[in-house]
């Protein structure tokens, strides 16, 4: 089923029985562009939702939005929450957001094929988007976020996994050539991580007296030891990380008097650090020629070994974290801590 933004609108305002076209509002979110509405649309769209919600019984869904999802530690993080065995979640709206049409498709499956395993009533849609283009960055969140809102479900949580990112320039600091390569990276690394994490409160953070998704905003940004620790010819992705962590624990830091209709604070935030994982990126780092030596030979032999943590466990770990709902938000955890 495919639809975008301006159909739902018009099937919002039509003549006769809202509840009755709440099978139409279900409709997956294709991985196409969406047509853009306008801010007056978008607030009558809203007010209707808020109608659906507070007039129709609805069971609860939590929303999970989790971006770099196409491999690795992004698929892992969508599969562990699709378990029920891991999540406890009973139905889960899941938006998965990356680069790669074909990857976020298995991911989907795998997501499906977790749910099928358990209790959880799972609705998964992909959207393909390149978020290191700032050119379209904006209208891109747009259409990744609002339509959203129209879901006749009410949200107990709206959970952001805020895990896209790139190793970005590797080798030593006075080494560096391209300052297009190193625009890129900070592009993808930073402008569009604290673009997602502000307009995901902006929309389902909501405080008392505002109308909203009415649940509780989760914002996960997937950090790393390099946040707190120097490595040489890392410098790029280091710092990237390290800047990720303060915005996010600045922002957790803004929230603490912001407090949701429900008495809770609207919107936590966790930094969380999955350990030196086995994917991709590593083996990236092990073949690079531009890495430090003995940084090089560390992942060469972690990997040779086998002793790298498995996405699915760490993963695990931090939907656990998540459901928990126990940390004090900004903190900055990590795989191996207690």
């Amino acid at each position: 089923c495919t639809a975008s933004s301006r159909p739902l609108l018009s099937l919002l305002s039509a003549k006769g029985s809202l509840v009755s076209s709440l099978p139409l509002l279900s409709c997956h979110y294709p991985a196409t562009t969406l047509d853009r509405a306008s801010s007056e649309q978008l607030t009558k769209a809203r007010a209707a939702y808020e109608l659906v919600c507070s007039t129709t019984p609805q069971m609860p869904q939590t929303l999970l939005v989790v971006t770099g999802a196409s491999r690795g530690l992004g698929r892992a993080i969508g599969v562990a929450f699709a378990s029920a065995s891991t999540s406890n979640i009973s139905s889960l709206r899941a938006i998965l957001v990356a680069r790669s049409e074909d990857d976020l498709s298995e991911t989907a499956s795998l997501m499906q094929e977790a749910s099928q395993q358990s209790s959880t009533e799972l609705e998964v849609s992909c959207t393909v988007a390149d978020l290191s283009d700032l050119d379209t960055l904006e209208e891109t969140v747009e259409e990744i976020f609002e339509p959203l809102l129209l879901s006749p479900s009410p949200y107990d949580k709206a959970i952001l996994i805020n895990n896209a990112g790139s190793l970005g320039y590797l080798g030593q600091c006075r080494d560096m050539k391209s300052l297009s390569e190193l625009q890129h990276a900070i592009n993808f690394n930073l402008t569009s991580s604290f673009w997602l994490s502000s307009q995901f409160a902006r929309i389902f953070a909501k405080t008392e007296g505002e109308t909203g998704t009415g649940g509780r905003c989760i914002i996960v940004n997937i950090t790393s030891l390099c946040a707190v620790e120097p490595f040489k010819s890392m410098s790029v992705y280091c710092a990237g990380k390290a800047a990720r962590d303060m915005f996010h624990a600045v922002f957790a830091k803004e929230e603490e008097t912001r407090v949701s209709s429900s008495g809770s604070r609207s919107c936590r935030i966790l930094n969380y650090a999955p350990g030196m994982c086995e994917t991709a990126m590593s083996l990236e780092l092990a073949e690079s020629d531009r890495l430090d030596k003995d940084l090089g030979t560390m992942y060469q032999t972690s990997l040779k070994e086998k002793t790298m943590v498995q996405p699915k466990d760490t993963a695990a770990k931090l939907v656990r974290i998540v459901v928990a709902d126990e940390w004090i938000s900004g903190a900055h955890i990590d795989y191996w801590d207690e």
